[in-house]
């Protein structure tokens, strides 16, 4: 009986060992979006302040994985309440334990990549990452490139666009006069559009929350994403030429 316990202790010890790692299958850790240098709130009046600014990281590699770059997520709300509702439960669950729980509630909730005016990139912005800044709106004629304030990504030198259609613009109702033409492009958010949850608009008055997450992808072809990072939400006035 000594000699069987003698050779079933290794055993079970081997078999613990087993146990122990056999379920515990490498889980990709996909490098963060981490700096936010402005960020915009959605109470803010001030049209010269409603930018989002986020330092993109510069990854070279990543282990066990192809490193896509960072995407710019947003979605567009009727109510400020939902909006803040909605980003305390990502807030909840965006931890290191599970580094894609966040951003895959984040998609679950309906947020959309941001578009261009030359069409989608996928992820926004490539592994070179770098300091990034994002108006969506326009203030002034979006038409002059010494305009500041006109809407713009930063240094892609592209016109943020929403998913929705082929050219719809975050310049909801604006059609300026002589400077615009009065078009789709223009539209409201609409029920039933895939980037906006509809709701009781109260003064005419739509917010935009956005995120950034940094993608991977792994043999198999599965993405992976890191944590997310919130860059803020900025109002938009539907009754205002300018925002």
């Amino acid at each position: 009986m000594k000699k069987t316990s003698f050779l079933f202790v290794p055993f079970v010890l081997a078999a613990a060992l087993f146990l122990s790692t056999c379920g515990l299958d490498t889980i990709p850790i996909v490098p963060s979006p981490t700096s936010v240098t402005h960020e915009p709130i959605y109470t803010s009046a001030d049209f010269d302040s409603n930018y989002f600014s986020f330092t993109a990281p510069t990854v070279d590699t990543v282990p066990e994985l192809t490193f896509l770059g960072t995407a710019v997520y947003y979605r567009i709300y009727a109510s400020s309440a939902t909006m803040l509702s909605k980003q305390s439960s990502i807030s909840s669950v965006n931890t290191e334990t599970d580094s894609s729980a966040a951003a895959s509630r984040m998609i679950s909730y309906g947020y959309q990549q941001l578009n261009t005016s030359e069409g989608e990139i996928q992820p926004l912005i490539d592994k070179t990452g770098g300091l990034v800044t994002i108006r969506l709106t326009n203030y002034g004629d979006g038409n002059d490139p010494n305009n500041e304030y006109r809407a713009q990504i930063s240094p892609l030198a592209k016109i943020p666009r929403r998913s929705v259609g082929t050219n719809k613009t975050f310049d909801f109702g604006r059609h300026d006069n002589n400077k615009y033409t009065p078009s789709e492009n223009y539209a409201l958010p609409a029920s039933g559009d895939e980037d906006f949850e509809n709701g009781t608009v109260e003064n005419n008055k739509y917010y935009v929350d956005m995120y950034a997450v940094c993608v991977g992808r792994d043999a198999p072809y599965t993405r992976h994403f890191s944590q997310v990072l919130h860059l803020g939400s900025v109002p938009i006035d539907a009754d205002a030429e300018n925002n």
